[in-house]
């Protein structure tokens, strides 16, 4: 039991940093001009995101936040390791469901609330944000499977 706890906290907290690395580049680079620059998006969100002070922590002290990520992926990992016995027993499907299962509680909520709701972004740059991340979860579930390895149910 206890290497299969560390095997969670750590998977988590690695695949955590990871997928945070990918939305990064999903979010900021790929996705940049299409998301931030363009005269649709709403001002609000520019503001909170660029200009008003203090700026989000992963511009402003990038060390700490993913520090936190990587708390918050330890965290993820302790789920995975409740829920694996009656996740896919293959490893990346068994990530990818975990991802999925992640994006249907975390990403749909979090769009709804912060990005629409909160700063007005219109739904079209929410369904891009909502594609990224179930490509962010997806990383995130398949790295955490694959670095949790075996899962606990015997082979049939």
């Amino acid at each position: 039991m206890i290497a299969r706890l560390a095997r969670a906290l750590i998977g988590g907290a690695v695949a955590f940093v990871l997928a945070n690395i990918v939305s990064n580049v999903l979010f900021f680079q790929v996705g940049a001009g299409f998301l931030f620059e363009n005269r649709w998006q709403s001002d609000k969100l520019i503001a909170v995101l660029f200009e008003t002070e203090p700026l989000p922590l992963m511009f402003t002290n990038g060390p700490l936040y993913m520090s936190i990520a990587a708390v918050i992926g330890a965290v993820h990992g302790l789920i995975f390791l409740w829920i694996e016995p009656v996740l896919p027993r293959a490893t990346v499907p068994r990530g990818l469901a975990f991802g999925a299962i992640l994006w249907a509680l975390m990403a749909l909520y979090f769009e709804f609330h912060a990005p629409f709701n909160m700063l007005g972004e219109p739904p079209v740059l929410v369904a891009v944000e909502l594609a990224f991340w179930a490509a962010v979860l997806a990383v995130e579930g398949a790295a955490l499977s694959l670095l949790y390895g075996e899962g606990r149910r015997p082979p049939a």
